[in-house]
């Protein structure tokens, strides 16, 4: 089990200091605010790192090895959902340059609800708008951000 965790750690700061990487690119500040789009993925990345030295320090100090730690199972129906919603994920970034972000956004929503067991089309639908608007409110009409609008749309 230690090296799960020292595993995933390792590459929890690898994304991290990735996203961060990027983000540096983006804080250009927006106008009325001191704030640019890039300072929440920095804050919630390092956030992310400190976690993650935290999880290698409980390991490492640690000295009690579960007795009878249950192995992963890599073929049960849980992790199948974790690799369907990775694919899903990468599905949604190519679709995010091609059709933007809303578009985008009701593809991911509405599918990793009805891969998490949702069946009812109206809750679905309902639910993928609600959290739509909400960003369309915060991030469009609030902050004054601008979504992908995609290749397709430009």
């Amino acid at each position: 089990m230690k090296k799960y965790n020292y595993g995933i750690s390792a590459l929890l700061i690898l994304i991290s200091l990735l996203i961060i990487n990027n983000s540096l690119t983006m804080n250009a500040a927006v106008s009325g605010t001191a704030m640019g789009p890039g300072v929440w993925p920095i804050i919630l990345s390092a956030i992310m790192i400190l976690l993650s030295a935290v999880q290698i320090l409980q390991t490492a100090f640690n000295k009690k090895e579960p007795g009878h730690a249950e192995p992963i199972e890599f073929k049960s129906p849980g992790m199948k959902r974790i690799y369907i919603a990775a694919g899903l994920i990468a599905v949604f970034c190519a679709l995010l340059r091609l059709f933007g972000f809303y578009l985008s956004m009701v593809f991911l929503l509405s599918t990793v609800m009805y891969l998490l067991g949702e069946r009812n089309k109206v809750k679905i639908a309902a639910i993928t708008a609600g959290i739509l608007a909400f960003i369309f409110v915060v991030f469009v009409l609030l902050l004054d951000l601008k979504m992908p609008a995609g290749m397709l749309f430009k």
